[in-house]
């Protein structure tokens, strides 16, 4: 069959060079630049860095499987988690059981109950009797009302904001279960990944157009089994017809290019991420991922890759990634980059008081519009299936890895099994 694959992330790469080994002639249309999706990313003192913080956990089967099957697995380097929390002026580090149990903002009572809570977590197998229950509802009950009140509230206010109260218990089950005391990163970064599946993918027949972004997607009944080109999508100013597309787009842009009511694909909100990326001469913090337990603070985490990589592949450069997520038109989000700078820099000083303004070298901003689904109770039931309205036409897109939430691991998973739905 002629195939056509819109979007060339993760889902998108992923599926495409399983249906090319099956034999089919796929053409893959990417509107960006760039391929990866939300693991696009920069070179800085030429070597890639992702636009956003990604990293592997020793659970993510899917992927781990993948870049061994592109001949990268030599490059994949595990490290030891290192975790830290900022909390009432102060940096503790959380990054095994051990620094749990002597979390000074909580007495030992507490953390005894936190940790069992988490233990717990972990050995649940299955999330299903958890999706309809509050995440702070269910961390108050089993963890109690101070672990919850400086763990997981701020966790989860500083990424929801307003939405915290109705995130589902089963997004929370997913975080924690999931999730091992070893980061896994490719070392030159995850780009040299993606250029491996695009390379396999172009090298098996497979076409990959960049810059053609796709405007319009239409299907004739009969298009699912059509040798004729049932669908056309309408892409980079060409027109394309295949017997059947994978759209990995976001559900807002399928809607769009469908011709759908947005109510009909989608009935969820989404919150933008941005992402500004420090060169620094300097280190910044000593832990690899900080979460931000303060709410005064205008980010939620910092995240200094170089305490997982050395600076020494980025040129002598420490890359420091401040994250959030916000609405599109909050202010964090539409800021020019030196202003969200300038913002950022007392909090960053608040972290570490011998940071300056010229430890900053140089600094790039990365900002996506449909980065986190809000994952309220009973989200489940909200989720389009993979087989839309459109004959011929599956969707495969960040808001259906559920509970997981996101992750390259769960984008390779689904693109991977949508291609056989795809076909069969």
């Amino acid at each position: 069959m002629r195939i056509g694959v819109l979007g060339a992330g993760a889902t998108g790469l992923a599926a495409a060079r399983d249906l090319v080994l099956a034999g089919h002639d796929v053409t893959v249309l990417e509107g960006s630049g760039q391929i990866g999706g939300l693991a696009a990313s920069l070179k800085i003192g030429g070597t890639w860095v992702e636009r956003f913080y990604h990293h592997l956990f020793g659970t993510d089967h899917d992927a781990i499987e993948l870049i061994e099957a592109v001949g990268l697995g030599g490059r994949l380097e595990f490290h030891p988690a290192s975790t830290g929390i900022y909390i009432d002026g102060h940096l503790h580090d959380f990054s095994t059981p051990l620094d749990m149990l002597r979390f000074p903002p909580l007495p030992l009572r507490s953390r005894l109950r936190f940790g069992a809570a988490s233990a717990i977590l972990k050995a649940t197998p299955r999330w299903q009797r958890l999706e309809n229950v509050g995440a702070l509802d269910w961390t108050q009950r089993w963890s109690g009302a101070p672990a919850t009140d400086v763990v997981w509230r701020p966790l989860l206010e500083g990424k929801f904001g307003q939405h915290a109260r109705d995130i589902s218990m089963a997004w929370l089950w997913a975080r924690v279960h999931y999730r091992t005391f070893r980061l896994g990163y490719l070392r030159g970064g995850f780009a040299l990944f993606y250029e491996a599946l695009l390379d396999d993918v172009r090298r098996r027949g497979g076409d990959v157009r960049l810059d053609a972004p796709v405007s319009r997607i239409t299907a004739r009944a009969g298009g699912a089994s059509s040798r004729f080109g049932g669908v056309t999508v309408e892409a980079g100013g060409q027109l394309w017809r295949f017997d059947r597309v994978l759209a990995t787009l976001p559900e807002p842009v399928f809607a769009r290019a469908a011709g759908l009511p947005a109510e009909a694909v989608s009935r969820r909100t989404y919150l933008g991420a941005t992402c500004l990326i420090l060169e620094l001469n300097r280190s910044l913090i000593p832990f690899y991922w900080l979460n931000i337990n303060d709410p005064a603070f205008p980010f939620l985490a910092v995240v200094e890759h170089t305490r997982m990589v050395p600076p020494a592949d980025y040129d002598g450069r420490h890359v420091v990634y401040v994250g959030n997520y916000t609405p599109v038109d909050d202010a964090r989000y539409t800021a020019d980059p030196t202003v969200l700078l300038d913002g950022y820099l007392p909090y960053l000083q608040r972290l570490d008081p011998d940071l300056r303004r010229d430890d900053i070298v140089a600094w790039h901003i990365s900002r996506a519009p449909y980065a986190q689904p809000i994952v309220t109770a009973g989200y489940r039931n909200t989720l389009p299936a993979h087989e839309t309205s459109l004959p011929g036409v599956l969707l495969a897109t960040m808001s259906q890895v559920y509970p997981q939430d996101r992750g390259q691991n769960y984008a390779i998973a689904m693109g991977r099994r949508v291609a056989k739905m795809l076909v069969a």
